[in-house]
């Protein structure tokens, strides 16, 4: 199958040999024919299997020469902005007329309103609250003419914080005009949510219930009591990446990480959700230049960054999140290539990866030795003892659950006993490995 046949404009199939793309997607076969007929779409797919183009196409070959707004493609972060207004701009730039315009926080915005005061743009690209500034509180971008409005990183367009905003904007929009909404992870209560919100909405899920792509391997290295600095230093020594991301929770350890590999000679670059937009763009541009090998991040570079070539991701810590443990590792093996997801685990995190399995995905227990992984059939603690059972419950009873309970008593009570199970569970291991040591 090639894109012939979807008949596109001339310019789009010269944009399109640019970026070498001659094969459609799976994701993007199902949708774009969808999409060209106006219909209403949730989009659901492993990161990296071409679901920008999905949609970017369409709305390319649905333009017409009226100088007005036609599309709106709406981002949770400005990373992803523009990434999808350069790709945007790939396969456009082959028609000098469309006019295609970025907003984000950060920009210059008196300038943007004179331009607007001009002129309207055919496509509008931009960040919640930006697009809201412009088109609702100044009433300057007239999006209300818009034939096609897209959502990417539905699961972050929609959080609680963003709904008000994102309402305001919705509110702006005729009730003809079609919504192509997309994310990797869309949970069900999402979708349903979705479909009341936005109205007959066809859902394509090609997940097919797996959460990461098959050419992505997973690798599991079990850390106990060992130094993970070292053992970091010594996989970053062991192979040579194209490009390696390493992920942390925190800025503070992110700081902590790039600190002590640059002591130990590592080159390497941070990316974290503090850096002023210039910081970031000339940070991201360097990466993009290859002249890191190594960069050192927060969760901000698992969503809405598309980095290309890299070729490995490390989890110095899992995420909190198993969604973010998702969109971190996709940011490998992007498209035809293959990528590797290296993640360092205690026994605290049995449960975690006991999750991931439980989804799909395929484990590997491998340790270091040598210059090479070997296979292991080791897994921290992954059976619950006799002693782990009596500790759980032990907990428990300290926490009963009265009769009458407020709203979030429950929850909180949960995030409680799992925060005190996993402190005795460490006390115990510790003590544990205390024993071993004076014994030999």
């Amino acid at each position: 199958m090639s894109f012939k046949k979807y008949n596109f404009k001339k310019f789009i199939y010269q944009g399109l040999a640019e970026i070498g793309f001659e094969h459609p997607t799976e994701i993007q076969d199902i949708i774009i024919p969808k999409a060209l007929q106006y219909q209403n779409i949730i989009g659901k797919s492993a990161t990296g299997t071409g679901k920008t183009h999905a949609f970017i196409l369409p709305i390319l070959q649905n333009l017409s020469a009226k100088k007005e707004v036609q599309a709106v493609i709406i981002s949770p972060t400005r990373e992803l902005a523009l990434q999808i207004f350069n790709e945007t701009n790939k396969i456009a730039k082959y028609d000098p007329e469309i006019d295609i315009r970025l907003y984000v926080g950060g920009s210059n915005r008196d300038l943007e309103i004179k331009k607007l005061e001009k002129s309207q743009p055919h496509i509008v690209i931009g960040t919640i609250g930006k697009i809201k500034d412009l088109a609702v509180d100044i009433n300057v971008l007239k999006i209300h003419r818009a034939k096609t409005v897209v959502i990417d990183e539905a699961d972050m367009v929609f959080e609680a914080n963003e709904m008000e905003e994102v309402d305001k904007i919705f509110a702006v929009f005729s009730n003809e005009v079609q919504m192509l909404t997309f994310s990797a992870t869309i949970p069900n209560e999402l979708i349903k949510f979705l479909n009341k919100y936005l109205k007959n909405c066809e859902l394509v899920d090609i997940s097919n219930k797996e959460i990461s792509k098959k050419s992505i391997e997973h690798i599991f290295i079990p850390t106990k009591n060992k130094n993970k600095d070292d053992l970091l230093l010594t996989l970053l020594n062991t192979f040579n990446p194209y490009l390696a991301l390493i992920f942390a929770n925190t800025k503070t350890k992110v700081d902590e990480i790039a600190e002590y590999l640059s002591n130990h000679g590592i080159k390497l670059l941070k990316l974290t959700g503090d850096l002023e937009a210039r910081e970031r763009k000339q940070v991201l541009k360097r990466i993009k230049d290859g002249q890191v090998q190594y960069v050192v991040a927060s969760d901000l570079a698992s969503r809405g960054i598309d980095i290309n070539g890299v070729s490995h991701i490390i989890n110095y810590e899992l995420p909190n999140d198993i969604e973010f443990y998702i969109h971190r590792t996709g940011r490998t093996a992007r498209y035809e290539f293959d990528g590797q997801a290296i993640s360092f685990y205690d026994y605290e995190d049995d449960n975690y990866i006991e999750n991931l399995k439980n989804k799909g995905l395929e484990c590997k227990y491998k340790v270091l030795k040598g210059n090479e992984f070997v296979a292991t059939s080791e897994r921290n603690y992954q059976t619950k003892s006799k002693l782990t059972l009596e500790l759980e419950e032990q907990v428990h009873k300290k926490h009963p659950v009265p009769k009458k309970v407020k709203p979030g008593y429950k929850k909180k009570r949960t995030e409680t006993i799992n925060k005190e199970i996993r402190k005795l569970k460490k006390e115990r291991i510790s003590n544990m490995y205390r024993k071993r040591n004076k014994k030999s």
